[in-house]
């Protein structure tokens, strides 16, 4: 009985496993086909030339390594300023670590993040929360810094996309600063003291001013190369944009993106692209220019995480896949 009763939850887990990898690309496959149906996908092809990708190729490897190493940076002073939690972290370690991760984050953002947990734990002897929370540090940086990439350009551009409201951005970024003064306040909050301590806000707890201030300047960096990459493919396709929009639009693809809806993005970035840079160059041309940016990054972003950290890819897969099973 009791092995009957294991074998169904084993079943019932590893199908929960396919549903949650398949979901993603069942659902890319719906939104292409929708887009491929409304806009002409062979007049879309005709933009695909072997001149532009070339142009584009030389923009993409330098985002590539600036990126990895902003990544690198971050994890290396995050972990240093968190001695007492994790041992030391070399920058080509973090580098190496973050690379592998980068194949889970091409399903979503939430799964990358938690393969780049479970190699900081792994490779700092740190706690599970204590890398959680390091990594969670990094992420709110991601968010404040997408949100103000969004803010300044809909301010200077004066606009509502998607009836996205500056006021709501204004809004999710005051939490973010009302979250860093709740865990950084210097008073007791009574019972609300329990939450502050735990585990996984003690590196946003506890990092010094000058460390929060210098992963600040390094995400807020790290959003521009995404904007200064899709600057390069308008570039590629020797297309005009305004700096201002491409910075406003940009931060509204990369708040999509991260949506744990579609694989890599695959169909949601085509939409939204299409749709933000209406105007700016002829349907068929924005997506093709959608198609080969979600394939670029995919595919170099897979590339890296293969060939420069092949054996943390392998174990970034191998644990993940074992701390859901657990869960």
């Amino acid at each position: 009985m009791n092995e009957e009763l294991g074998s169904r939850a084993s079943f019932a887990s590893r199908l929960k496993r396919i549903a949650r990898t398949a979901v993603p690309f069942l659902v890319s496959a719906v939104l292409l086909a929708y887009v491929f149906d409304r806009i002409d996908i062979r007049i879309a092809l005709d933009y695909f030339t072997l001149e532009v990708i070339l142009r584009f190729l030389p923009p993409l490897a330098l985002f590539s390594g600036l990126t990895l190493a902003i990544e690198a940076q971050c994890l290396h002073r995050v972990v240093a300023e968190n001695a007492a939690d994790a041992q030391p972290l070399a920058r080509t370690t973090a580098a190496r670590i973050k690379a592998a991760s980068y194949l889970l984050g091409i399903l979503n953002y939430a799964l990358g993040a938690a393969g780049l947990s479970v190699l900081l734990r792994r490779r700092t002897q740190s706690s599970v929360a204590a890398a959680a929370g390091m990594v969670f540090l990094i992420s709110l940086f991601d968010i404040g810094s997408v949100l103000l990439w969004v803010a300044t350009g809909g301010t200077l551009l004066n606009t509502a996309v998607f009836g996205l409201r500056l006021g709501l951005v204004g809004f999710l970024v005051g939490l973010i600063f009302a979250g860093f003064a709740f865990l950084r306040a210097p008073f007791s909050m009574g019972p609300l003291d329990v939450v502050r301590e735990l585990p996984i806000f003690r590196a946003p707890r506890l990092a010094p001013p000058s460390l929060l201030i210098e992963i600040g300047l390094l995400r807020f960096l790290f959003v521009g190369c995404f904007v200064g990459l899709v600057g390069a493919l308008f570039w590629a396709f020797e297309t005009p944009v305004s700096g201002v929009e491409l910075a406003f639009n940009v931060g509204v693809m990369l708040v999509v993106s991260a949506l744990p809806v579609a694989a890599g993005g695959l169909g949601t970035g085509q939409i939204v692209f299409v749709e933000l840079f209406k105007g700016v160059a002829p349907e068929p041309q924005l997506l093709a220019m959608s198609v080969i940016f979600s394939f670029a990054m995919i595919l170099s972003r897979a590339a890296v995480g293969l060939l420069f950290a092949p054996e943390f890819t392998r174990e970034a897969l191998a644990a993940t896949r074992e701390e859901q099973a657990d869960g």
